[in-house]
């Protein structure tokens, strides 16, 4: 199935989904289900939002193609990153590959990282501690923001913790073209140990 294919079914499927949701949520509202659970009711309607969003930006999508024709050059697995902590008392970093791939809604990217080092500031210096097993992380949805920017959700199991995060970086491209640095912010979500910081992703040898 062609883009232009997955775009027009996955409008007429919110659409279908859009009307269903609205039919049950008139019915309520004029008492067609006395007994439904007030919970329920702010479920449907909150679905009934999301189902509007998601339609309206589905249609401007099937009017409006792309927002641009092709997504920038990060694809590779040559990339090193880090992540220092607001304050630059903490830091981690690895390497990742990147795809990317074309979606129902536009250009979207996969990141599959693996977390080799952490390191914290002592007396000035990054004390660096290299782990025995490396921790593998996945961006859990990505999407290209304009023509230069990326912004993903993240998730990474440190133990018995699963780590839930969000990140967004720049592009940076060389005098060739060629897009050989990312930069942007990360935020680590609560609830363990939550913070958030600068990062950079750069491909070994530029």
């Amino acid at each position: 199935m062609n883009k232009n294919a997955q775009q027009t079914t996955l409008f007429f499927v919110l659409l279908v989904v859009f009307l269903a949701t609205a039919i049950i949520a008139l019915l309520s509202l004029i008492g067609f289900f006395p007994n439904m659970d007030p919970k329920t009711k702010d479920w449907m309607y909150g679905s009934l939002i999301v189902e509007v969003a998601a339609s309206i930006f589905a249609f401007w999508k099937q009017l409006t193609g792309n927002p641009f024709s092709e997504p920038p050059d990060v694809a590779g697995d040559d990339w090193e990153y880090e992540c220092i902590k607001s304050g630059e008392t903490y830091k981690h970093g690895g390497t990742c590959s990147i795809k990317v791939r074309p979606g129902p809604l536009g250009w979207e990217f996969q990141i599959d990282g693996q977390r080799h080092w952490k390191a914290d500031m002592v007396d000035g210096q990054w004390a660096i501690k290299k782990f025995e097993a490396v921790y593998s992380w996945e961006n859990t949805w990505g999407t290209f923001s304009g023509e230069d920017s990326l912004r993903y959700g993240y998730s990474v199991r440190l133990g018995e913790y699963l780590i839930q995060g969000y990140g967004s970086a720049v592009v940076k491209k060389n005098s060739d073209g060629k897009v050989v640095l990312m930069e942007g912010n990360f935020y680590q979500l609560p609830p363990h140990d939550p913070f958030y910081g600068f990062q950079r992703y750069k491909r070994k040898g530029s």
